[in-house]
This record gives structure tokens, C-alpha cells and sequence, in this order.
């Protein structure tokens, strides 16, 4: 079923979106960020749309001529929004004459620098452009986003001409010159064949993850680390200072470093990720040094998803990387968290070495917070890698030398995982001790290493022969 709607920016001026309500009119897309600065109505026509019950969607016009341009306007476009919800994807606007002359291949490259940065901070995103652009000029993998198609006649009169109906994408601007009230002049106006409003209550309905994060969190509130290495999985038995851990214990159980009788802030959080979405994602959203609050920083900041500003389920890190929690809550004002190695105590104060999980409170405008790392709790779990990882062996079988010059050791088997930070790169005539083989997504085969006697990884099986 087609749903009704419009796209606006300052050239329509100051809408009355009470009026547009009458209209038929279901979903409005708005022009979130000009050449240079946000659109001028983008703040009057959101407030109109939320106020009015009207989905909202945007769209950012593009100017870029490189990758670097591309992710500008898209933190130029993820300032403005500044973590606002929508119910329909950023549309990335390719239309500019000065850009086609690029080719095919750096519009795909630019495209996919918006699209996966906007993507990485929890919005749904998608291309908008005529059906010439998506004939001749979109490549393969940039037809995969959802497509918002231009079509309409030279004598457009603002009514929909279904000859012209375009047989790809999710949407139809059919007209540039529509007229409804609430609107002085002409509007653009489309049709849409995927109603994103449904769409994210099924999502929502599917995905259960936070509740089952939130559940977690609820649960651990209140242990305390162990003064030994015993009674722990005990809440309160054993209670020290130590640094004793079940978390670093599962985590050891995993093949990963959980840096027992260590602080285990960090610690704590990957345990978390890996009970919720698998010990591969985990890795993927911490990085292969999850163990230290700076690593994970840096590992979010390349990948996209470090932001200063709050979102549920976030990771919120303090003080240049001294400590990490996760975010429970939010108000206007405030944020709320969950910790591991803190402790009780009144707001904004940070104890990084603490001894116990709790739940702390921050204003959003506390000076310790460094910021945000943002995680997608719509990803299904994926428990086998936790479930393999629990097999594999840690007892040497034989011995290896590397092969090749340089070989990167992986935080699990696949070149898309990070680096290990505690020896992430082997030189050619490196020993290893192999313990165990298991294969990646794309079927090769890894094995599973110790390097100096007491770090593991994973290596491509191709750059390792038996000593």
C-alpha cells in the first residue's frame, strides 16, 4: 500500500504542519543540513512534524567531491540531528552535475562514506535520486540502500502520472510542483511503498536485546570482586580488592585476555557484549583491546560510532579513558549507567577502581565524560562464537613458524575482526604454539595461537608451517 507524503526544506518557507495534517499527508522529509549550515526550517519543520504526528524523515543534499567531503556532511548531519529519533531513513540526495562528472566508482566510494557513517550512528539511511542517476550512474552495491526515485513529466502540473512510475525503489517523488495546505507554492511530492513508522514497531517487537541487556545489568548490580581467586560467582562471598573476577574468568574461558587480579572496568562491559550479541560482535563494537577504556576508544572513532552525545545502551566513557560504563537511562538533564569496578556514591563522581558493579548518575554536561560509544541493539545475537570459543583448545598441539613477512593476529578468525592489542603483528621466522583450527565466515581457515607463551589469537592457516 502507497502512504502519502512530502519533502521540504527552506524554500517552503515555515509550514503549517497543523494544517498538512488534513492533507492526507503521512511522512514529511526534511532537508536536515544546506551547503553550508543546517537548514534554516529544519528545527521548525521537526517540531512540526513530531507535534502533528507525522513520520519524519531527512535528506542532505550532497557537494562532495571525496571521501573525506562525504563524512563531513555526515557529521555535519549527525550534529544537527544529535541523537533526535526518525521514523524514516537520511536519504543521501546524489544530483549534483559537478559530482556525476566524477564516474561511477568515486560516487560509490562518497556515497558509502555518508551511508555507513550515518548508519554507524543508529539511523536508517538511504539514497535519493533521479531514475537516470540509478540507471546509469549507481553502482551495484550502492542499489542495495533503499532508493527514493525522481520521476515526473516536463509539463508537471503536480498530479501523479502513473506512466511514469518507476519499477525499482522504495519511494516516488512523482511531482516538484504539488500544492497542499499549509504550504504557500509548490512542494514536492512522493509516494512510498514501505511504510519505516511499521517497520520500526516490528523491529522492535523482534529485537529484545536491550531488555535482555537491561536484565543482565539488573542482575550483576552489587557483586563485588574477590580478594582471591575463589567464590567467584558469589555476589558478596570473598568480598577484597584484588581484582578477582568471574567476568575475567569467562573471558579468559573464551580464549581472550581477561586480565584477571587486573582493574576490570572494561572487562566487565565485553562480558556483557558477548552474553547479548556473541563473542564476534562483542569484538566488532570493542575491538581486540577491549580491556583498556583508550583501545575501545580508538577502535570506536574508526569505526564510526564514537559520539558526545548520550544514547541508551551506549558505552560512556570518563576521564581520558580511566573508566567505562554503559548507559541505562536518560533524561534532559542526566545520565544513568551501570559500572563495573565502582562504587556507590553521589553524582557525577567517578570511582574507577572500586570493587563493585553499580548504578551511577551523571549530568549530561559533566566535564569527565570524554563520550559515547554508540551500539546497535536491532543486531541479532550470535551465540556460536561463544559456544565455539568454549571449545577450543589452549594447550599447544605443535609448533609454527610464520611465513610471510608480516602476519596480523586477529581477535577471532576473519580478517574483519581487530588486531589483538597485546601482540597484534608476527615477523617472518616468529615460533608460535598452534592449539587449535577453526574456520572463518567466508570458509578459510585460521588457527588459533599462543604467542611468548601465554597470548592468543587467531592467524590465516596460509602463512603458518609446522617447525
Amino acid at each position: 500500500m502507497a502512504i502519502k507524503g512530502i519533502d521540504v526544506s527552506s524554500y517552503q518557507g515555515k509550514p503549517d504542519w497543523a494544517k498538512l495534517v488534513n492533507t492526507g499527508v503521512k511522512f514529511a522529509l526534511l532537508r536536515i543540513h544546506q551547503k553550508n549550515g543546517i537548514d534554516s526550517s529544519f528545527e521548525h519543520n521537526y517540531k512540526g512534524c513530531k507535534n502533528n504526528s507525522i513520520s519524519v524523515g531527512g535528506y542532505k543534499y550532497s557537494y562532495a567531491k571525496t571521501v573525506a567531503q562525504a563524512e563531513a556532511e555526515a557529521q555535519a548531519v549527525l550534529t544537527v540531528l544529535n541523537g533526535r529519533g526518525l521514523d524514516f531513513p537520511v536519504f543521501y540526495d546524489l544530483e549534483w552535475p559537478e559530482q556525476r562528472k566524477l564516474g561511477g566508482v568515486a560516487i560509490e566510494k562518497i556515497a558509502l562514506a555518508f551511508l555507513k557513517k550515518v548508519k554507524a550512528a543508529g539511523y536508517k539511511v538511504g539514497i535519493y535520486c533521479n531514475v537516470d542517476w540509478y540507471n546509469n550512474v549507481l553502482s551495484a552495491e550502492l542499489k542495495k540502500y533503499d532508493c527514493w526515485l525522481a520521476a515526473y513529466p516536463a509539463n508537471d502540473t503536480g498530479v501523479i502520472q502513473e506512466r511514469l512510475r518507476p519499477s525499482k525503489g522504495v519511494g516516488w517523488q512523482y511531482s516538484s510542483k504539488g500544492k497542499v495546505s499549509g504550504i504557500s507554492g509548490n512542494v514536492d511530492m512522493n509516494v512510498f511503498y514501505k511504510d519505516y513508522k511499521e517497520s520500526n514497531k516490528e523491529e522492535a517487537a523482534v529485537s529484545d536485546l536491550w531488555t535482555k541487556t537491561a536484565e543482565l545489568m539488573a542482575a550483576e548490580s552489587g557483586y563485588c570482586e574477590k580478594k582471591s581467586n575463589s567464590n567467584l560467582d558469589s555476589k558478596m562471598g570473598n568480598a577484597g580488592f584484588n581484582n578477582y573476577t568471574k567476568y575475567a574468568r569467562d573471558v579468559n574461558s573464551w580464549g581472550q585476555p581477561g586480565c584477571q587480579a587486573q582493574p576490570w572496568c572494561a572487562v566487565y562491559q565485553f562480558w556483557i557484549c558477548v552474553k547479548i550479541f556473541g563473542l564476534s560482535k562483542a569484538l566488532q563494537i570493542m575491538g581486540g583491546g577491549f580491556y583498556n577504556c583508550n583501545s575501545v576508544k580508538a577502535h570506536a572513532k574508526s569505526n564510526g560510532t564514537w559520539h558526545t552525545t548520550p544514547k541508551l545502551g551506549a558505552l560512556i566513557i570518563f576521564r581520558n579513558g580511566a573508566h567505562v560504563g554503559r548507559v541505562t537511562k536518560i533524561t534532559s538533564s542526566q545520565v544513568y549507567t551501570n559500572e563495573g569496578n565502582t562504587s556507590k556514591t553521589g553524582q557525577n563522581n567517578v570511582v574507577a577502581n572500586g570493587g563493585m558493579v553499580c548504578d551511577k548518575v551523571y549530568t549530561r554536561d559533566y566535564s569527565g565524560i570524554d563520550g559515547y560509544v554508540w551500539i546497535d541493539y536491532g543486531t541479532a545475537a550470535d551465540s556460536s562464537s561463544t559456544t565455539t570459543a568454549g571449545k577450543l583448545s589452549t594447550t599447544p598441539k605443535w609448533a609454527g613458524k610464520v611465513t610471510a613477512a608480516e602476519l596480523n593476529v586477529r581477535s577471532w578468525a576473519g580478517t574483519e575482526y581487530p588486531n589483538i592489542k597485546k601482540w597484534p603483528l608476527l615477523k617472518k621466522d616468529n615460533l608460535v604454539d598452534v592449539c587449535d583450527s577453526i574456520k572463518a565466515k567466508d570458509g578459510s581457515n585460521w588457527y588459533y595461537i599462543r604467542i611468548a607463551g601465554k597470548y592468543y589469537g587467531f592467524v590465516h592457516s596460509g602463512y603458518i608451517k609446522h617447525q
